[in-house]
């Protein structure tokens, strides 16, 4: 079983170790109360879905597009409503790459390593990126601006290497066209874009709900 792989990373003073527990964010408080956030969500969206077990994997990610990843109490949540153990919950979650267990950064770069865009040099580029970004694969930048992945494929050989950043497709990125682009999503507003991008519209990535 795959455990999470997102961790928030501090600059000099070290790393949190990978595979570690979900986030303990929202962590029910005195009285098994669940965090405010996820009683609204529930109380609006997960309510909707029926009191069965096939319901967990589209609650997850109800929840996970509403809250932008799974905190615990999230997962408690569809476990009550499921009348199952949170265990359970959690370890379908554990399961399938497209859940994600930390509070993503305000903006997400996500380089593809499939074969195209590996012999075009991506494996190259995702290293600079973490260099640049003083970050692993599926670690957040400690200010909370950028988080960085990979994935095995964006069905967007064509265009290789492919970089998305948050939805948009990056074409045929250099570790110099990348530079640029960390220099001002790690220094810009949260909802900024660089200037002079290559981009094409999103693509689908071929396997993202697949078991890693």
């Amino acid at each position: 079983m795959k455990k999470p792989g997102s961790h928030v990373s501090s600059k000099k003073a070290g790393r949190m170790p990978k595979g570690g527990a979900p986030n303990a964010r929202g962590s029910a408080g005195p009285g098994g109360r669940l965090d405010p956030e996820i009683e609204r969500w529930f109380a609006t969206a997960g309510v909707a879905f029926p009191s069965s077990r096939s319901s967990i994997i589209p609650m997850l990610q109800a929840a996970q597009a509403a809250l932008g990843y799974l905190p615990r109490d999230a997962m408690r949540a569809i476990a009550r409503h499921l009348v199952v153990p949170p265990a359970l919950v959690e370890g379908v979650a554990s399961f399938y790459a497209q859940f994600r267990f930390n509070k993503p950064g305000r903006h997400r770069v996500t380089v593809c390593t499939g074969t195209a865009c590996y012999v075009r040099g991506s494996g190259k580029l995702l290293d600079d990126i973490q260099a640049d970004l003083e970050i692993g694969s599926g670690e957040t930048t400690a200010d909370g601006a950028v988080s960085l992945e990979s994935v095995s494929c964006f069905g967007a050989c064509a265009l290789a290497p492919v970089v998305v950043l948050d939805d948009k497709v990056l074409r045929q990125q250099t570790s110099e066209s990348m530079k640029k682009v960390v220099q001002d999503i790690s220094s810009g507003p949260s909802k900024g874009r660089s200037r002079g991008m290559r981009s094409s519209p999103a693509a689908s990535p071929g396997a993202r709900g697949a078991r890693k």
